[in-house]
């Protein structure tokens, strides 16, 4: 949809001031996610914790011209050429344009709500669906009031149907965010306590649900879920409108279900409807999950969908990573952390998880209920007779309510106030051979009691030093013209540095882009909830899909790369989706060589499902002075390059040549953006930046003992001495990074203000030092490389590039990350 400001002004019930024909083909809300500037206009919303309007200025220097505001900015008159359309209310004028473009569509929309599950829902409906026909859903979980009017500006005429999920917290706002969505088929998953501090109960927050499917003419719901099925058939306006409830109880329903375990941890289901019995296998055995299937399953029959379709969904599900993750913790524990969500209503669905997790004892650590408007005595009552109903075997609560209500729990439960009072007392020992579901609120940071469950006991350690980043990062942009964007490199685990951390360090420093190598650390990064567009470099075909599950942004870098990833795009029903162009300007790695461009920019032009983001290329020789001229005509072939390829597809996109060393000696080629790399870890030197040091990999000596003289150290007796030493047993080894290079006295280890030298071979998870005259003890410190052994000696000793001597750190050496 492409309009004027003049009519976003008229859709919004906004005043105009400034330009009224501006065009308008994009909406953009948060300022951290500006791909592009062209057509699109600016929502400033003000919000409990951050103001929109703080940002116009910015997003006008990036080219931004049309703003819905709530005011003008100090001195509009220097704003040439934008529009400021006012309102009262930014979201009411986000939602009535939403609402706009909802009427335009004229396919289905389907509409899903419910305490719990409504994500998963429509996410595996679409999945399903989107077999058959082309489908757009709401992104992730945007269910509120801002993300449900932006999902919904994603409909297009090209798109057979749409799915998007509402949720609410506040009575009224389900009206709100019906006229958004407008539903022709309602979904409701169940109804639970989530929210409910608003609601005097469960009923009245069910009919303000079911307020979403006023207009619609089908509604699909479990008729287990006794308050939905009453409120809907005792609910006139529900007399007209078909019916599909399914039930694993009544057979009165539209659908009745029995299900029953098959090996391999699935689940079979058979539905009845009209006589006929459809049966499905699912990948699940915990009840959240099925249910939700079913629901899935439901809807699909409800439509008429093909019964070998949905097998074909059904059978291929995945879970989808919301609220509860996995991991491997100490002493042969496994932790289930679930931070998302704490109501009592996904209490229990989250102990049967647990409790289908077998071969360990379950165990419960939970937080106070923040949000359940309930007694507490009622609440923490229901909650310990479920905890004895499913037989947990250690719960430990935490929380002022719990402590306050400790006695209606089992006398060998552990009560604390606070996380860090837990944190205090904890001791690792007291966890073995255990299933361990973490259940809080987000207040209470269960992520600290994750990391001290999951934590290896390892000595080898890297520090990393996230304000010598932000010093580095900033060095450079001192030497960048105003305007010029950022993309980060945190490839390769951010170059051992650990890539979720330093990412999200580098989006609140402001940089435009991140580049990853392939999909699986761009999903790294979308799970720790990074938000900023993430291009990743290296795409192996077979990633499409995830990468569009994850909205990452690809490389395109060849025909064949190109034909796959629209084929992907277009499956899903994508328009204007994303995309990076490589061009391969003389380096002969990855990239369209310069014959291939004619071919290309056609190709580009005729592709709808994708937008050209970005057109660049890779310097083969920057740092070196006698590869100037074939650096120069790199540039050349990708400037001629750009010509012909934007005119061809006719609109404009980002420009980026320059690696870290390009920064500093071809400023003049920064186009739009550049790519800092391996120099934002303060490696290497470059004239006129004054880096400092990001990482300090470091161990601890195990064990001192002294060797007589002739008495051999290591493997294959390669050490003697003449002279009687003392040596130092440390825990770090070649498994560990370590170079085996550095063995035999080549490389040094910083211990106690001296350098000692790496006697004998290095062995998988040891080394050996000589410390003679050195006054060390057991549990000292000894510097691999950083502030007084730097990697470039390190790198030099062993014939490599500091690249490989980072990038060799393996996950296994914890990361530690801290401020000076």
């Amino acid at each position: 949809m492409t309009i004027s400001s003049y009519d976003v002004a008229k859709i919004t019930n906004g005043r105009i001031i400034g330009s009224n024909d501006l065009m308008v083909s994009g909406i953009i809300t948060d300022s951290r996610q500006l791909n592009y500037s062209e057509g699109l206009v600016f929502f400033a919303i003000d919000g409990k914790i951050h103001d929109g309007h703080r940002y116009i200025d910015t997003l006008y220097q990036k080219g931004i011209r049309t703003f819905v505001v709530e005011r003008l900015p100090d001195q509009p008159e220097k704003y040439a050429g934008a529009a400021f359309i006012i309102t009262k209310n930014t979201i009411d004028a986000l939602q009535l344009l939403a609402s706009y473009k909802r009427k335009l569509f004229k396919s289905p929309v389907i509409a899903v709500t419910g305490s719990a599950g409504k994500t998963i829902v429509k996410e595996w409906l679409a999945d399903i669906l989107g077999i058959a026909t082309s489908v757009v859903r709401s992104p992730k979980s945007y269910n509120s009031q801002i993300g449900v009017p932006l999902s919904v500006l994603k409909l297009d005429e090209k798109f057979k149907l749409g799915i998007f999920e509402a949720g609410i917290s506040l009575p009224g706002e389900m009206e709100r965010l019906q006229k958004v969505i407008d539903p022709d088929i309602g979904v409701i998953t169940n109804i639970g306590d989530a929210h409910s501090e608003n609601f005097p109960d469960n009923k009245t927050k069910a009919e303000e649900k079911l307020k979403l499917f006023v207009n619609a003419s089908s509604v699909i719901y479990c008729r287990d879920h006794e308050i939905i099925h009453q409120l809907i058939v005792n609910n006139k306006s529900f007399k007209s409108k078909k019916l599909v409830d399914w039930s694993f109880n009544n057979q009165e329903a539209k659908i009745f279900v029995k299900k029953c375990v098959l090996p391999g941890e699935k689940t079979g289901i058979r539905m009845i409807l009209d006589g006929k019995a459809n049966d499905f296998e699912i990948p699940f055995t915990d009840r959240a999950s099925v249910e939700n299937a079913i629901t899935v399953a439901a809807v699909c029959l409800a439509l008429g969908t093909d019964a070998k379709i949905i097998a074909k969904g059904l059978s291929g599900l995945v879970s989808v990573a919301m609220r509860m993750d996995m991991k491997r913790g100490i002493n042969n524990c496994m932790l289930i952390e679930d931070y998302y969500n704490s109501d009592p209503g996904s209490l229990n669905m989250a102990i049967e998880y647990l409790k289908s997790q077998k071969g360990r004892k379950a165990t419960l650590v939970l937080s106070d209920f923040l949000q359940s408007g309930r007694d507490d005595k009622e609440l923490y009552g229901g909650v310990a007779r479920l905890l004895k109903k499913t037989e947990i075997d250690k719960f430990i609560g935490i929380g002022e309510a719990l402590v306050r209500n400790s006695a209606l729990f089992d006398k060998s439960a552990r009560f604390f106030r606070s996380t860090d009072e837990f944190i205090n007392t904890f001791n690792g020992s007291e966890f073995k051979n255990e299933t361990i579901l973490l259940k809080g609120a987000r207040f209470y940071e269960f992520e600290k009691i994750g990391n001290l469950l999951e934590q290896q006991i390892h000595q080898t350690i890297l520090e990393i030093n996230l304000d010598a980043i932000s010093h580095n990062l900033n060095e450079f942009r001192r030497h960048l013209n105003p305007g010029t964007k950022i993309l980060a490199m945190v490839k390769a685990f951010a170059y051992g540095a650990g890539p979720a951390e330093i990412a999200a360090l580098l989006e609140y420093e402001g940089v435009s882009y991140l580049a990853v190598a392939c999909a699986d650390e761009g999903v790294e990064l979308r799970n720790a909830g990074v938000t900023l567009p993430v291009i990743v470099m290296n795409p192996d075909p077979s990633a499409s899909d995830v990468i569009i599950k994850y909205n990452l942004e690809p490389e395109i870098f060849s025909f064949s790369s190109f034909e796959k990833f629209t084929a992907a795009a277009s499956k899903h029903g994508l328009i204007n989706y994303p995309v990076h162009i490589k061009i391969d300007t003389g380096m002969h790695r990855l990239g369209f060589m310069p014959d291939e461009i004619g071919e290309l920019a056609q190709r580009l032009f005729t592709a709808e499902c994708i937008r050209v983001v970005s057109v660049f290329s890779h310097l083969a020789g920057s740092e070196d002075p006698s590869l100037d001229n074939f650096t120069l005509r790199q540039i050349d072939v990708l400037q001629k390059t750009v010509d012909q390829i934007q005119n061809i597809i006719g609109y404009p996109f980002l420009r980026h040549i320059l690696n870290t060393s390009g920064i500093v000696r071809f400023p003049q080629y920064q186009f739009d953006m550049v790519r800092p790399g391996i120099g934002m870890y303060g490696v290497g030197h470059f004239e006129g930046l004054q880096l400092k040091t990001v990482g300090r990999f470091k161990t601890r000596i195990s064990q001192i003992k002294r060797i007589r003289a002739g008495e051999p150290v290591g493997y294959s007796c390669a050490d003697v001495s003449e002279n009687e030493r003392t040596i130092a047993i440390l825990a770090a080894g070649y498994a560990d990074g370590l170079n085996r290079k550095l063995g035999n006295s080549n490389g040094c280890l910083y211990i106690k203000g001296v350098r000692a030298p790496i006697i004998g071979n290095i062995c998988m998870d040891m080394c050996m030092a000589d410390i003679s005259g050195v006054k060390a003890e057991i549990g000292d410190e000894a510097e691999i490389f950083g502030e007084n052994i730097s990697i470039d000696e390190i790198a030099s000793k062993c014939q490599t590039i500091p690249y490989e001597i980072l990038t060799s750190i393996p996950r296994r050496v914890k990361r530690v990350f801290f401020r000076e």
